[in-house]
């Protein structure tokens, strides 16, 4: 039972060479994760995810030792998961316990179990090395649980890679091309320069702009003129690969700031395709019909990255990669290139 333990925590083949796994993704939203097996696929591997029966999420290979059949196609039986087809049943660990046709189980009768967390809002996945889970935290989503704050969003796949993705929001000035009734007036004239924080694992951006007027439905919502002019930051913060942060808040004339965060936690379902959650969250004008203001408008927004995202992907299949010319707006996302690199090299020992 030991041979077959240790077995079960071996990382599963790598199917997705230029993308890190040992990091932790949001493979599903908290909710979505019940007694009922849910299948996901997460860096080309077909995971099946499900609840013990003290409610710990369970997420495992999702495939039969036995024949090539799903188990999430299966049952649920108390804290393990029994195979339809062929009836073995796996335990939280990975480990067959029982086969149908046999007292004994067959030495080497298990699927890879991985490392999952849920805090709450995202049940988060480690699809890497197992034994190096315990030293990366879970990111830190607090803002999507507390009551200050309210908001809305979707999930989606978007046919594109991890990378496009990050591209996409290491650099916010296309917002007004994409859609100039969200972007704020104040992309529109040349932005100040980014302050730009490096870390070994992160990279964090902001400015502040001089005061400018916001868009007509900010300025409904913050109950103000829409010629007032108000000074604005922008910040941004690739915190692992699986998530995304960004936030603009405005200097309100009584000293109060009115924030938004826009959160976007990203799984890689292969090298080109992604799922994407985006939540949007505010702490004001907290009503439901806020809400109803806002939601069709980011919908709209995030439908249109979407759509150029795939668009970039399209090319990127038929025609290759090919040399880009870099601005200075690329700065964060060059940083995040590097990050990514260097996690993969590590993975795979090309360093």
């Amino acid at each position: 039972m030991k041979n077959r333990q240790q077995s079960a925590q071996t990382a599963p083949d790598r199917r997705c060479s230029g993308i890190p796994h040992n990091t932790w993704y949001a493979v599903a939203n908290t909710e979505e994760v019940g007694r009922s097996p849910l299948a996901r696929r997460v860096l080309g591997q077909r995971v099946v995810l499900y609840r013990a029966t003290d409610g710990r999420p369970v997420a495992l290979a999702d495939r039969c030792a036995h024949r090539p059949v799903p188990l999430s196609d299966g049952e649920v039986t108390g804290d393990d998961i029994v195979a339809a087809y062929t009836g073995f049943r796996y335990n939280p660990h990975g480990q067959c316990v029982a086969v149908p046709t046999q007292t004994q189980v067959p030495f080497g009768a298990f699927v890879h179990a991985y490392p999952v967390h849920d805090d709450g809002t995202f049940v988060w996945l480690w699809p890497g090395d197992p034994r190096l889970a315990v030293h990366r935290s879970v990111p830190h989503t607090s803002w999507l649980r507390d009551d200050a704050w309210c908001g809305f969003g979707q999930a989606w796949e978007t046919r594109a890679s991890l990378r496009l993705m990050h591209d996409n929001f290491a650099d916010i000035t296309h917002v007004a091309l994409v859609d100039p009734d969200i972007a704020p007036p104040a992309l529109l004239d040349t932005p100040p320069p980014l302050e730009v924080q490096v870390t070994e694992t992160t990279v964090s951006f902001s400015r502040d702009f001089p005061p400018a007027a916001v868009s007509s439905w900010h300025a409904e919502l913050l109950g103000i003129p829409p010629e007032s002019a108000m000074p604005q930051r922008e910040e941004g913060s690739f915190v692992t690969p699986g998530l995304w942060v960004d936030r603009w808040s405005v200097q309100l004339q009584d000293g109060q700031q009115a924030r938004f965060v826009f959160t976007h936690a990203l799984t890689p379902v292969s090298e080109a395709v992604t799922r994407h959650v985006w939540r949007v969250s505010r702490d004001f004008a907290t009503s439901a019909a806020g809400d109803g203001t806002l939601l069709p408008i980011f919908e709209r927004y995030y439908a249109r990255v979407r759509t150029a995202l795939e668009t970039m992907q399209v090319m990127l299949d038929e025609d290759g990669e090919r040399p880009e010319v870099r601005l200075a707006a690329d700065v964060a996302g060059s940083h995040v290139h590097r990050i990514m690199a260097r996690m993969v090299a590590e993975e795979t020992g090309a360093r």
